[in-house]
């Protein structure tokens, strides 16, 4: 395929290569206030092709929490097939106890994030404490400031406790605002020596789960995300083709009056480590890709 053809191509046309789709949420069917119509008119089309549909999203909620927001937004399961969060993985995980570290953990943990989060592992036999030194471990569901600060976490590394992360997202769109995520408290954990460990996007076993409930190959699957850092870098990890579209994390800078900002794409693939192979506004069928990097399989 020449490069003039390639850059003509539109989520319609590349679907027909793909059996399945793993695509995220903010930023992409929604800005957290309300959906985009063309991307439910996509999922929609995609559904009547009989494409397979996992969403994939690092919301810190609970599947069944976020099947219900998405209902309210007119988005039911004849859209989707089925939808996995990074607040599932975690209960998932926290419930069977199969990850390495986890048959050591206590009960008590500290949470930090809102507090209407806080209710992530209700039905668990875990208890909530309020500070970090009556704590088993530290569970982030959103930034600092909200139910423990700083010095908790300085406290909490000291003492070695482990983070789980609900969230490996450094921030999200909601609406025009920029909100930070869990992933920036994890960071700040590392960086004052304590152990963190992420549940959801770019992890490979969050995709490795993705690509098991849709039982296909990677070869099969297109990812559909707006971040770079996480839905990019972890479909790489994962052999799976990406996408990239710029409704959410990445619209200011990439997307300015004089259009896509091609050079700060390429500084910022560069940076990230991470590049899809294709480039959309947003997710619809009818957009034409703003940018195409590779051959299509």
């Amino acid at each position: 395929m020449h490069k003039s053809d390639r850059q003509q191509e539109t989520l319609r046309s590349v679907a027909e290569s793909y059996e399945g789709f793993i695509i995220d949420l903010f930023g992409v069917v929604h800005d957290g206030v309300r959906s985009f119509p063309p991307a439910i008119e996509a999922l929609g089309y995609l559904r009547s092709a009989r494409k397979r549909i996992c969403l994939l999203s690092n919301s810190p909620r609970r599947a069944h929490q976020v099947a219900n927001r998405l209902h309210s937004m007119k988005i039911d399961m004849r859209y989707y097939d089925t939808l996995i969060t990074s607040g599932e993985l975690v209960f998932e995980a926290l419930a069977t106890r199969e990850h390495p570290f986890m048959p050591a953990l206590g009960s008590r943990y500290l949470h930090i994030g809102p507090g209407e989060l806080s209710g992530l592992l209700t039905g668990l036999a875990f208890r909530r404490v309020a500070d970090a030194s009556h704590a088993d471990f530290v569970l982030a569901t959103g930034a600092f400031g909200q139910t423990a600060d700083l010095a908790e976490l300085k406290e909490a590394a000291a003492r070695h406790l482990p983070l789980i992360c609900a969230n490996p997202d450094l921030s999200v769109m909601i609406g025009d605002r920029e909100v930070a995520c869990a992933g920036v408290v994890a960071a700040e954990y590392e960086t004052v020596g304590g152990r963190v460990y992420r549940f959801g996007k770019p992890t490979l076993p969050t995709y490795q789960k993705a690509l098991r409930t849709m039982q296909l190959p990677p070869s099969r699957v297109l990812a559909i995300g707006d971040s770079l850092e996480t839905d990019i870098r972890g479909a790489s990890q994962a052999n799976v083709t990406s996408a990239l579209v710029l409704s959410g994390i990445h619209h200011d800078y990439l997307m300015t009056r004089h259009g896509f900002d091609r050079p700060a794409f390429e500084q910022l693939c560069e940076k990230l480590g991470a590049r899809p192979r294709l480039v959309l506004s947003s997710l619809g069928l009818k957009e034409v890709a703003l940018d195409t990097g590779y051959e299509w399989q």
